[in-house]
């Protein structure tokens, strides 16, 4: 399990490797991708690539102080693909369960209201 920041590097790694080569990534490009919520040091970077490599979900080809040569692993991607199927399903159900609240709402109104007036009319 990969805590929050780990992940949103996994997710912006994947993103920059859309093709499943090897890409040439500068440090600062990295933490650009990890703001606003994440302020991340070249250590915590270097931590992060590390750990993401040890789980085998990218491949660190070579690194330096300013750049990084890195590949998405399958792993990683399935990982990518879970993340945002689930993230996708949490938007569909709070919209249809807010949805269903109003409809509910307004159907119970409207039979209300209809039976009023049926009783007035009687």
């Amino acid at each position: 399990m990969l805590d929050k920041r780990t992940e949103k590097l996994l997710f912006a790694l994947t993103k920059i490797c859309t093709d499943g080569s090897y890409k040439i990534i500068e440090i600062s490009e990295l933490t650009k991708e990890m703001l606003p919520r994440f302020r991340v040091s070249t250590e915590e970077l270097a931590r992060m690539a590390r750990l993401l490599s040890d789980n085998e979900m990218i491949d660190v080809k070579y690194s330096d102080e300013k750049v990084y040569c890195i590949s998405v692993l399958p792993k990683g991607r399935v990982s990518y693909e879970g993340a945002r199927v689930e993230k996708k399903g949490k938007k569909l159900n709070r919209a249809t369960m807010f949805y269903l609240i109003c409809g509910c709402f307004l159907a119970g109104f409207a039979g209300a209201f209809l039976g009023a007036f049926i009783a007035g009319m009687i």
